[in-house]
């Protein structure tokens, strides 16, 4: 992951997590206090969005795996002591990121409201913008040839 200067303004967009908790709380919080956070898995939809969440589980999980194999923390304060660019970072420098992005999505679908699709595309923008650069000087510096050579081999996102 990467590490952030103390001193580093915006402090709250330190912690992409967070911010997806808080942004996805928003969201229902809109739809509970309308009397609309209802979660329907019984049609179509629903069944499309509990493969969403169980494929976000999936990358969220084997990504602490690779994290975790490779003796280095997923805490976005503590620095990368590995570049780790197998497993579910062979398809995506950022698979926790999408996985958070696509839950937000299987939210919407559950719930048919625009306002967890608003939330995942306002994380998407905050993590695309301000975490993930942030990210990729750190490890750009760190780990050098190697992260170039693995920054053009692998998307951002997917």
């Amino acid at each position: 992951m990467f590490y952030y200067d103390k001193g580093s303004t915006m402090n709250i967009l330190k912690f992409p997590f967070i911010n997806w908790l808080v942004l996805n709380g928003i969201a229902a919080y809109f739809l509970y206090i309308k009397g609309a956070l209802i979660f329907n898995y019984s049609s179509w939809l629903g069944i499309i969005a509990i493969l969403v969440v169980l494929e976000s589980f999936g990358w969220i999980g084997m990504s602490l795996v690779y994290f975790r194999r490779h003796k280095t923390s997923s805490n976005p304060m503590i620095q990368a002591s590995t570049l780790i660019t197998d497993g579910p970072f062979k398809f995506s420098r950022n698979p926790i990121y999408l996985a958070l992005t696509s839950m937000s999505i299987g939210f919407a679908l559950f719930t048919h409201s625009f306002y967890f699709l608003l939330a995942g595309f306002i994380f998407w923008l905050l993590t695309d913008l301000y975490t993930i650069p942030h990210e990729e000087k750190f490890l750009s510096g760190r780990f050098k040839e190697e992260w170039h050579r693995y920054s053009r081999q692998t998307r951002r996102w997917l």
